[in-house]
C-alpha cells in the first residue's frame, strides 16, 4: 500500500471507529426514549436490540484498531515521520465513567416509606427513579462518545472492547433496576405512565418501514408486469 491509499484509508477506518460509537449511542438512546414513556415491553426489546448492536460493536472495533494500528505504526515511523498527526478529542476531556447504578440506590435515593402508600410520595419516587436512570444512561451516552474518541485519536487509549463491555453492564444494571423498583413494583402507575412520551425513534422507524413498503410493491408489481408480458404503470 503507498503512502496516498495508507492515509485514505487510515482516514476510512478512524471515521469507521467514531460510526461504531454513533450507533451505540443511538441505539442507547432509544432505550432512553422508551423509559421516558414507561413502556416496559419496548424498554426490554430495546435493551435487546442494544445488546446485539453492542456485540457487534466489540467485534468490528476489535478488527478495525488492530489494522489502525499498523497503519499508524507505517504512516508515524522513518521517513513519513509526521505525516498523520493525533490529538485527543480536548472538548470531551472530563467525562467521567459512571458507576453502576442498581435497585438499592434507587430505593435510597426515592425512597416508599409510608404505610398506607401516600400517592404523592409514591408519584414522586418513582417518577424520581426514572429520571435517575434515564439521567445516569445519558451520562453513559456521553462517555462512550469520549472514549470512542479518545481510541479513534489514540491507540494507546483503552480498549474499545472493553469499554463497550462496561457499558453494557452498566446499562443492564440500571435497566434491571428500573424494572424491578419501579415496573414490577408499581405496574398500576407504570401502565398509567405508558404513552406520556412517544419514542422518536418509533415515528422514524414508521416512516423508514413505509418507504421500504412502498418501494417493494414497486418492484413486484414490475415483476409481475414483465411475467405478465405488460409494462409497469
Amino acid at each position: 500500500m503507498n503512502k496516498t491509499a495508507a492515509e485514505l484509508r487510515h482516514h476510512e477506518l478512524t471515521q469507521e471507529i467514531y460510526n461504531i460509537g454513533d450507533e451505540v449511542a443511538d441505539y442507547l438512546e432509544h432505550i432512553i426514549e422508551a423509559l421516558a414513556d414507561w413502556d416496559r415491553e419496548l424498554i426490554e426489546d430495546s435493551l435487546l436490540e442494544f445488546t446485539e448492536i453492542l456485540e457487534d460493536a466489540r467485534l468490528d472495533s476489535r478488527r478495525i484498531t488492530a489494522e489502525l494500528t499498523g497503519l499508524r505504526q507505517a504512516l508515524t515511523s522513518g521517513l513519513r515521520a509526521g505525516t498523520v498527526n493525533f490529538q485527543p478529542d480536548l472538548g470531551a476531556v472530563g467525562v467521567a465513567k459512571p458507576a453502576e447504578l442498581d435497585t438499592g440506590t434507587l430505593r435510597r435515593d426515592y425512597p416508599i416509606t409510608a404505610r398506607p402508600v401516600i400517592v404523592r410520595e409514591l408519584t414522586r419516587a418513582l417518577n424520581g427513579r426514572t429520571e435517575q436512570v434515564i439521567e445516569h444512561l445519558e451520562d453513559l451516552v456521553q462517555w462512550t462518545l469520549h472514549q470512542t474518541a479518545l481510541v479513534a485519536n489514540d491507540l494507546n487509549a483503552p480498549s474499545l472492547p472493553l469499554v463497550y463491555q462496561q457499558v453494557r453492564t452498566r446499562v443492564d444494571s440500571a435497566v434491571g433496576a428500573w424494572v424491578e423498583s419501579v415496573a414490577e413494583e408499581h405496574p398500576g402507575y407504570t401502565l398509567a405512565m405508558r404513552g406520556t412520551n412517544p419514542p422518536s425513534f418509533l415515528t422514524e422507524r414508521a416512516r423508514v418501514d413505509g418507504i421500504v413498503a412502498k418501494v417493494a410493491e414497486k418492484r413486484a408489481a414490475a415483476r409481475r408486469a414483465i411475467s405478465g408480458g405488460g409494462y409497469a404503470s
